[in-house]
């Protein structure tokens, strides 16, 4: 069984900034040759009322997450078509932070007091469904995204957090055939660890040292599953570290980075960066200052170009919206 009387868990790193609105925080910079920034990111989503979070879109279709004016604490995951109504995704008695769509398929997490799991719901008939066996486990698992078979998520054993054995895993798992691949596993106490993005051979994920919600030596790794070849992104500041990582279908990065420092501040001069198979990075907008990112997705679009989605949270009130880059392939 899993551990009752425990609500969704939100991942330490973004814990630790919506506890103290900032004061501790991961991931810098490093400087990049002068580029034009040429890209505005536009709003989508960012109601002052509630926080909205966790964007993924596909070719109609935006999911994301959101709390309620009413009930802050809680969140719910919403799929709307086109300029249509929200649609809630999660089923009655639970809670969701987080939903990705690929096609008309989400998949999303749904929290209870016994733990975290995950389900599939179709945006057009709004049929919930379960995952294949071997998905949800007596552990925990969230984050998930989803492209064609493969299904990219975290697994924690949370309810063992106070022995020295807990542990965070990446799991990426064939919904047709059942296998699963473990791309990482590191300790629960002394690391951050989650799961970004799958997107047809590729996958995303990233990592940091953390020690008392001080998050240090944060990298984004990418993954191909075609060669079963990892990699971590390259980032050419010193100390190294990045965040936040989604990927497009042909293997391009998009992720968040901030000012050089040995731990990451949140706000800090956050820059989005590109970084194509075999870079360079390139800076394709920057954040104003005090406003930061934890959630991107990239969406491939149907005219060839990528748009990137990301969730923008303000550092001082812990506020957060959604917002996009259109061709963000190009930008910079």
């Amino acid at each position: 069984m899993k551990r009752a009387t425990r609500e969704r868990r939100t991942p330490r790193r973004r814990l630790s900034i919506l506890s103290t609105f900032g004061l501790v925080a991961a991931l810098a910079l490093a400087t990049i040759a002068t580029a034009a920034y040429a890209a505005t990111p536009q709003v989508v989503l960012d109601d002052p009322a509630v926080n909205e979070t966790a964007p993924s879109a596909s070719d109609g279709y935006l999911v994301w997450s959101a709390n309620s004016e009413a009930r802050p604490d809680r969140y719910h995951s919403y799929v709307m078509a086109g300029a249509g109504s929200p649609v809630r995704i999660d089923p009655a008695g639970t809670q969701s932070r987080g939903a990705a769509i690929d096609g008309t398929t989400i998949v999303y997490e749904a929290s209870t007091s016994e733990g975290q799991d995950l389900g599939f719901f179709d945006a057009v008939t709004e049929v919930r469904s379960a995952p294949p066996a071997g998905v949800n486990t007596p552990n925990d698992e969230y984050r998930p995204t989803l492209s064609g078979d493969w299904l990219l998520f975290t697994r924690d054993n949370v309810n063992r957090v106070l022995e020295r054995n807990a542990w965070r895993k990446i799991v990426l798992f064939n919904v047709s055939t059942s296998a699963s691949i473990v791309l990482q596993k590191l300790p629960y106490r002394s690391t951050y660890l989650v799961s970004d993005q799958v997107n047809g051979d590729w996958a995303t994920f990233e990592s940091c040292d953390s020690r008392r919600f001080v998050f240090s030596n944060c990298q984004v790794f990418r993954y191909r599953i075609s060669t079963d070849h990892l990699v971590q992104i390259e980032n050419p500041g010193v100390p190294q570290q990045q965040y936040a990582g989604a990927v497009s279908g042909d293997g391009t990065v998009y992720l968040v980075r901030t000012r050089n420092r040995d731990h990451w501040e949140c706000g800090d001069h956050a820059r989005l960066i590109r970084y194509p198979v075999g870079g360079p990075g390139v800076v394709i907008a920057t954040l104003p200052d005090g406003k930061d990112s934890f959630d991107t997705f990239a969406f491939d679009e149907t005219d060839g170009s990528t748009t990137m989605y990301f969730d923008r949270f303000t550092c001082s009130n812990g506020r957060d919206g959604i917002y996009r880059v259109p061709n963000a392939d190009t930008a910079g």
